[in-house]
């Protein structure tokens, strides 16, 4: 009920059951055992063997560190084809639990939501909650338990500049970290070129987000000639609105100037606009 099938890649001789060639069309294992070893040298880690469990479309890798996982073979293979290294499940655990101790948090370990995304961490006042690993590497995160929020944390009104296919606009809005905001905005930084040109503190979020507002109805209702209509940036830009013409800047730059001396838009817009 068996036969002996010799590979015409690699010449080795594999034995089949009958019903196997029949019905499928068998594959090496030789031929197979190396696209994986290849695989993972591509990666920087070597395949020592079967998976422990016993299941086949897993194996036993050892990685650049030095350190021994499993791994679903056609994910180190896809990994290979994209060209980037395999991360190791324990030095990028470290890592996490690394980026959370600078943040005043302890990891915990994989978070109660069903996301690959966040991990489950506790605050040095003992609260625990789920949060993106990547909001915890940049510190944008805020204890439930203790914390701000974004509504009372301080905040800042900013200024900035991109260059689009069309034109160059400015953007003026307000963010707790306007440097990664900047990034955020942009689908193409490369194209864009976008530069944070000012800033101004502002003690609390929700403060920041009335001022913003008013900056906005302000402009709207005393130079809408500078407004940008959203068909020019929305396919380079994740925003929908609160953008203007790179030639408003000097006018625009003169609300931040007397916002950064007191002037609070939202109460004293008349006396600001007979001003200028």
């Amino acid at each position: 009920m068996h036969v002996i099938l010799g590979c015409k890649t690699c010449g080795t001789p594999t034995l089949k059951r009958i019903s196997v060639v029949l019905g499928h069309n068998p594959e090496c294992p030789h031929c197979i055992r190396i696209r994986r070893e290849t695989a993972a040298r591509t990666v920087g880690a070597t395949l020592c063997g079967p998976d422990p469990d016993g299941h086949r479309h897993y194996g036993l890798y050892e990685f650049i560190c030095g350190h021994r996982d499993r791994r679903q073979h056609t994910r180190v293979e896809a990994a290979a084809a994209g060209g980037h290294q395999l991360s190791c499940t324990i030095c990028l655990h470290e890592r996490h639990a690394i980026e959370a101790g600078a943040q005043g948090w302890q990891l915990l370990g994989d978070a109660d939501r069903p996301n690959k995304s966040y991990r489950r961490y506790e605050h040095l006042c003992g609260h625990q909650q789920d949060a993106a690993i990547a909001n915890m590497r940049r510190g944008d995160i805020d204890c439930a338990g203790c914390g701000e929020s974004w509504s009372s944390k301080p905040s800042k009104i900013y200024l900035m500049a991109f260059t689009l296919p069309e034109t160059q606009v400015l953007k003026l809005g307000f963010s707790s970290n306007p440097e990664f905001r900047l990034r955020q905005v942009q689908e193409n930084p490369k194209m864009t070129k976008g530069a944070l040109l000012r800033e101004t503190s502002v003690d609390t979020g929700h403060r920041a987000i009335c001022i913003e507002k008013a900056l906005h109805n302000h402009i709207a209702t005393h130079r809408p000639d500078l407004i940008v209509p959203p068909e020019l940036f929305q396919s380079h830009m994740r925003i929908t609105s609160e953008i203007y013409h790179r030639h408003g800047k000097t006018y625009i730059s003169a609300l931040l100037d007397a916002l950064a001396s007191g002037w609070d838009p939202s109460v004293q817009q008349a006396a600001f606009v007979e001003s200028i």
